[in-house]
């Protein structure tokens, strides 16, 4: 259990996790206690939050390198797989491609790439929306429902492995804290020259 003692924050780590310097995850949980300094003016707080963010950057292009390897055979990126995941689990309806953006925390355009990928892939169709023909909806095709159903868990599982390095519970918190950091709401920038 986390405890802060003087501005200092302590982590207990995973006493079953060895460091795996081959893992793709930087390491964030050894094996002894972890004590980090926590920063009380703002603008220490500024320099950690952006080492942070730094740092999740350089994590999120080394683990998307990652997968994109992992799902080479398929010829699909992480992005366009977690697209046929969501297609799939909207079934029979399909989606928008504004609702499948909106499921992946992205750009309109690219949920739309990645139907046009999976569509050449013959693994997604477009059809009209039953009740507003101004709206279509990308669904998956009987060769992308065998392809889930067949497959997606065999490729779920070599994804899970590029942080294989942690364990469940540390895993689920790293879920936890990610799904705590919001872009929607941005701050206004600093405008103050001097």
């Amino acid at each position: 259990m986390e405890t802060m003692h003087n501005d200092q924050l302590v982590i207990p780590s995973s006493t079953n996790a060895a460091p795996n310097r081959a893992a793709v995850h930087p390491g964030w949980f050894s094996t002894d206690r972890v004590i980090l300094d926590v920063p009380s003016d703002p603008t220490a707080e500024d320099d950690t939050r952006f080492a942070a963010l730094s740092q999740l950057l350089r994590t999120a292009g080394a683990l998307d390198r990652a997968a994109a390897d992992t799902l080479a055979d398929l010829g699909l990126t992480a992005g366009a797989f977690f697209a046929l995941l969501e297609l799939h689990a909207a079934e029979p309806m399909g989606l928008a491609p504004s609702e499948l953006a909106r499921r992946l925390s992205v750009a309109r355009r690219t949920a739309t790439l990645y139907v046009d990928i999976l569509t050449r892939q013959g693994w997604v169709e477009r059809s009209g929306h039953p009740a507003d023909r101004r709206m279509v909806l990308a669904s998956l095709t009987e060769a992308g429902e065998t392809l889930v159903s067949d497959l997606a868990s065999a490729y779920k599982r070599r994804l899970a492995a590029l942080i294989g390095g942690l364990s469940p519970i540390q895993s689920e918190r790293l879920r936890q804290i990610l799904t705590m950091v919001s872009v929607s709401a941005q701050p206004e920038p600093d405008t103050d020259q001097g």
